[in-house]
């Protein structure tokens, strides 16, 4: 019955080729977003460029990158299942990462208060001088959380999840 009246309220432009709803681009920009430390990380290491060090650029210490790195984790486990989030062979796997899947805005939402809560104890302590780089850092993660707040249509994505596929005898063999 939910689906049903979800379905109504976004009509099949919304859906993929599995009757699943689209991932929005805001919830990958979002994903960007909250795991901004690991990407950074990543660059850098894949930087061929040693006299470029792209860490300082972004971190102006080791703390602050290894803060950053721990307020990401919290939106790990959201990133991981979002790239599970495809049809399955088996209804018990499927059954039970979709009851997972259904709560997972929480941990985004806790991570984007945290990393707010943290740009703001930066700010505090450089006592609160304008810096370009926290200013649009907090902009960008105050939008993140309104949309992880305020959006309707996540609200319908994370209560969907793909169907399990369903395989005949013959196709097991």
């Amino acid at each position: 019955m939910v689906k049903k009246q979800q379905r109504a309220q976004f009509g099949p432009e919304y859906w993929d080729k599995y009757g699943c709803y689209r991932t929005p681009i805001g919830f990958h920009l979002t994903i960007l977003v909250l795991l901004r430390g690991y990407f950074i990380w990543l660059v850098a290491g894949l930087s061929r460029r040693p006299e470029l060090d792209l860490m300082s650029l972004f971190f102006k210490s080791k703390n602050d990158f290894f803060i950053a790195l721990a307020i990401g984790a919290i939106a790990i486990a959201p990133a991981i299942l979002f790239c599970l989030r495809r049809p399955r062979d088996s209804h018990h796997s499927s059954e039970r990462l979709a009851t997972i899947w259904r709560y997972m805005r929480w941990p985004l939402i806790l991570c984007a208060l945290v990393d707010l809560t943290w740009l703001t104890i930066q700010a505090a302590h450089s006592h609160y001088r304008f810096s370009l780089f926290l200013a649009v850092q907090m902009v960008i993660v105050l939008w993140v959380l309104c949309y992880l707040a305020k959006s309707r249509y996540l609200t319908v994505f994370f209560n969907d999840w793909p169907e399990p596929t369903e395989k005949t005898a013959a196709d097991k063999k």
